[in-house]
């Protein structure tokens, strides 16, 4: 079964927060909603699963309008045909991998052999490799963390949902099993033409299973677009964080931006800006050059900044920054990449000033998001 298009306009008030969104995706689409936390991710799912009811708005699956407030309709969870795939499996411990997967068609009134079938096939299809007879005889207790997940997997699918609800299904996982998850999820997402909606905080989720992405915060869209495309020219600093990006925040002018203290950060336009529009300057941490007293030389942004935290990364280091006292806010985060010998070689620790410089030609300029 083909996934079923979304569209969805909810609101939801509480006494601090309002949830203010519209939301679609296509048949078989994947659409990655990424947000700081706090920022609606889970509130969304919520509404979207039958949950949590909405103070306005309409949410449709398919044909089938599943909230509409005005109209007074309100589907229950399992009537939606909506799936839940979580952090946790929360598979049914005293059931074995066979009975949890036949649940969902079971309660939907399929004949059990049937359900049972389809149970067996899903079963076979997460855990390749593995003697799907024997695993589907499992009980949880039974089974590692990976296999609990998988078998989750198939137990939201097997019901056939127009809609499935990724909420940040790789997080539990360990660091071995997390890509083989990852891969699996791509396949079957993809094989089933499944319309999904993932909430995840990992870039490389997104890009590996997302066809769209849509970043939240404070309860409404500030981005979003190709996945490719948000993640390469980020509009908003948790965007560009979680991409593994600088970004500076600003106004375009003719020489780059211009930051709202004042400060000018050469680059090139990467997309057509006009000037006195909301601009961000983005640049990898591998461009930044760090120094322990200011550069002098070819024409680069300067910026004095504290050392706020080293970070390993790999065979380099991270150099995480903030603002000097009295330095502008926006400095907040910026990192710099560096080789291990660099790092021994400026010998800092947090707390150091030091000097962060990035040649213009390294920065481009994109629009941002208001």
């Amino acid at each position: 079964m083909t996934g079923a298009a979304l569209a969805a306009t909810v609101r939801l008030d509480r006494a601090a927060f309002t949830l203010d969104v519209s939301l679609d995706a296509e048949p078989g689409e994947v659409v990655a909603v990424l947000g700081p936390n706090g920022s609606g991710k889970s509130t969304l799912l919520g509404v979207l699963s039958g949950l949590l009811v909405p103070d306005a708005g309409r949410v449709a699956v398919g044909d089938t309008v599943v909230t509409d407030v005005d109209a007074g309709v309100s589907v229950p969870p399992h009537r939606r045909g909506v799936g839940l795939l979580a952090q946790q499996a929360l598979l049914f411990p005293h059931m074995t991998a066979l009975a949890n997967v036949a649940f969902g068609p079971r309660a939907a009134g399929v004949p059990r052999r049937d359900a049972e079938a389809r149970a067996r096939t899903l079963i076979a299809d997460v855990l390749p490799g593995l003697d799907a007879d024997d695993m589907a005889g499992r009980r949880p207790s039974q089974m590692s963390g990976g296999q609990q997940q998988r078998v989750a997997l198939a137990r939201a699918l097997a019901p056939r949902p127009g809609l499935l609800l990724l909420d940040e299904p790789l997080a539990a996982l360990d660091v071995d099993a997390t890509p083989a998850m990852r891969s699996l999820l791509r396949r079957v997402i993809r094989d089933a033409k499944q319309t999904a909606i993932l909430v995840t905080h990992s870039a490389l989720d997104a890009l590996v299973l997302a066809d769209r992405v849509v970043v939240l915060e404070g309860g409404r869209i500030v981005e979003q677009g190709p996945t490719r495309e948000v993640l390469t020219k980020p509009r908003t600093p948790f965007t560009a964080r979680i991409a593994g990006l600088d970004l500076v925040p600003g106004t375009k002018c003719p020489d780059g931006l211009r930051t709202h203290d004042g400060t000018l950060f050469s680059g090139r336009a990467g997309d057509p800006i006009a000037e006195g529009d909301d601009a961000a300057a983005v640049f990898p941490p591998s461009a930044v050059s760090v120094f322990r007293d200011r550069p002098h030389g070819s024409p680069r942004n300067v910026l004095r900044v504290t050392l706020a935290a080293i970070e390993p990364q790999g065979d380099t280091v991270r150099l995480r920054a903030s603002p000097p006292d009295g330095g502008p806010s926006w400095l907040e985060g910026l990192a710099a990449d560096v080789t291990l010998a660099a790092a021994a070689d400026l010998a800092v620790e947090p707390g150091a000033e030091l000097w962060f410089a990035v040649k213009a030609t390294e920065v481009a300029i994109h629009p941002a998001a208001s």
